[in-house]
């Protein structure tokens, strides 16, 4: 396929696409609609502390596994390899260590929003700091959450590009506001077996389509496209086995550790021990996701290794290679299109809906709530699902703004989540690890660590490095050899993750 016979969706991948917006709305209206209808916060933000353990380990994984993640890990291992791969060794520690440090913490101080833990421990001021930052983070990443699958799917299908990002944006929004935080982990259970389905569905095919496991084997053997552990210690190395699996400690730690979208959920649980077990049952879904990811890209690679389209310039982006390859290779087999978008856009759905619940719960508890401690239940709850409305608008405002950006998808988004989300692992790790840290060291470290963050990761947007494509020596495939400032730049971003995950905690 090249841009002269660009492919479009049937009318059966228009109908799967559609259903599952419908079912998505559909579980949100059930839910604001049947029982108390979310009339408390309690039962809006904590979904009535009534979840059990297989509904909320399935939402934990699918809150970050996004369609940056869907899109960007195949595309990671059909340009560079599986050693990416090796990001799955830090899920261990990574979901240990909230498990039986952090989830305890913040169940037994009965919290709602992590940040109130910020104020026992510190004071208001670290507080406010933290929730503001989360705010921050949160923000920006749901527009690149909303944006990557809708960008995708017009580059290669010629989908309306803002078509598909109102009708994400618009659906999530409802769904999240009326049926609360029950909802969203109900329509996150729904969109992971969607995720699982497409995903799985594609590599079956793409198989057959690449002329079996035999010949995809040889292809990515032939490719060099099978990573060995890298024992190099050089942390600016751009992927080893020391930065993916401790460098990912620290980025699972921000994210199942503190960050509020999964706190909630943890809260959310009936009992400590079936938020600990929640925590626990996401390992094995984090692996299959991963696993599928990385397969996908070696079955790109098997079909693509003599004629890739980044090299014929069909594509403009390793980003549009997922969906590149769907619309060509699958284009014949009726509604799998259809069904790996709606993976796709259940990925992103997934991630914006838990956002903007985050969202809404760190403003009212954290910002509204103790300026006003005696406002009513009824109204409270109203202002939180307002709060939910105007969070989506936000969304799509930032949808924009990322549309008005370039550089890969997935460092990206990474790189938002090690600028912001090192510095505020580190407060929390202050608090809970040193007994003796006071506020001021607190306020100090965080602005600190956003300030040296920032430096660094702004300072590679500005310059506006290109992504580095590692080439071995004996690569088949015709790619790129980076410039020496090139390879300077993707030093300085692989080095930003180690100092924001390493030496911020320190601080």
């Amino acid at each position: 396929m090249d841009v002269t016979e660009q492919k479009y969706f049937s009318t059966i991948d228009f109908v799967l696409f559609v259903l599952l917006l419908v079912a998505s709305m559909a579980i949100g209206l059930y839910y604001a609609l049947s029982g108390r209808q979310q009339r408390t916060t309690r039962e809006f933000l904590l979904a009535d502390q009534s979840m059990k353990c297989l509904p909320l380990s399935l939402s934990l994984m699918a809150t970050f596994q996004s369609a940056v993640a869907i899109v960007g890990t195949p595309a990671e291992v059909f340009t560079n390899g599986t050693q990416y791969w090796f990001i799955g060794c830090s899920y261990i520690l990574g979901l240990l260590i909230p498990a039986h440090i952090f989830i305890p913490v913040f169940y037994r101080l009965h919290l709602t929003s992590a940040y109130q833990y910020l104020e026992l421990r510190f004071c208001k001021a670290v507080r406010i700091c933290g929730t503001i930052t989360f705010i921050f983070q949160m923000i920006i990443y749901m527009g690149v959450g909303i944006y990557t699958p809708a960008l995708a799917l017009n580059a290669v299908t010629g989908f309306h590009l803002w078509g598909a990002v109102l009708a994400t944006g618009l659906v999530c929004t409802i769904y999240t506001a009326l049926g609360g935080l029950k909802a969203v982990i109900w329509t996150d259970v729904f969109q992971t077996v969607v995720m699982f389905a497409g995903q799985l569905a594609v590599i079956i095919v793409g198989v057959q389509q690449a002329g079996g496991l035999s010949h995809i084997w040889r292809k990515v053997i032939e490719g060099n496209r099978i990573s060995g552990i890298d024992l190099n210690p050089d942390p600016t190395v751009r992927h080893t086995f020391w930065t993916l699996a401790l460098g990912g400690v620290f980025l699972m730690l921000s994210l199942y550790g503190v960050n509020q979208t999964q706190v909630q959920r943890y809260l959310s649980s009936r009992t400590e021990k079936e938020a600990v077990m929640s925590c626990y049952m996401v390992f094995p879904c984090l692996q299959i996701a991963l696993g599928l990811s990385c397969v996908m890209g070696l079955v790109m690679f098997a079909c693509y290794s003599d004629n890739s389209p980044l090299d014929n310039q069909y594509i403009t982006s390793k980003d549009q290679m997922v969906l590149y390859f769907i619309m060509d290779m699958l284009q014949d087999f009726s509604g799998l299109p259809g069904l790996f978008v709606a993976c796709l856009f259940s990925a992103s759905l997934s991630t914006i809906s838990s956002a903007f619940s985050s969202l809404a719960t760190v403003t009212m508890e954290d910002l509204i709530k103790p300026h006003y401690p005696s406002m009513v239940e009824t109204r409270a709850t109203l202002l939180s699902k307002i709060l939910t409305f105007a969070y989506g608008l936000v969304c799509l405002v930032m949808a924009y703004v990322i549309h008005l950006m370039n550089g890969s998808v997935l460092q990206a988004a990474l790189s938002i989540f090690g600028m912001v989300g090192g510095p505020l692992l580190g407060v929390f790790c202050l608090g809970i690890f040193f007994p003796l840290a006071n506020s001021t060291g607190a306020v100090t470290g965080l602005v600190a660590g956003l300030v040296l963050a920032f430096w660094v990761g702004i300072g590679g947007f500005v310059t506006q490095i290109p992504s580095i494509t590692t080439v071995r020596p004996n690569n088949s495939s015709n790619l790129p050899v980076p410039t020496a400032e090139q390879q300077l730049g993707s030093k300085l971003l692989t080095l930003r993750g180690f100092i924001t995950g390493v030496v911020l905690t320190e601080t």
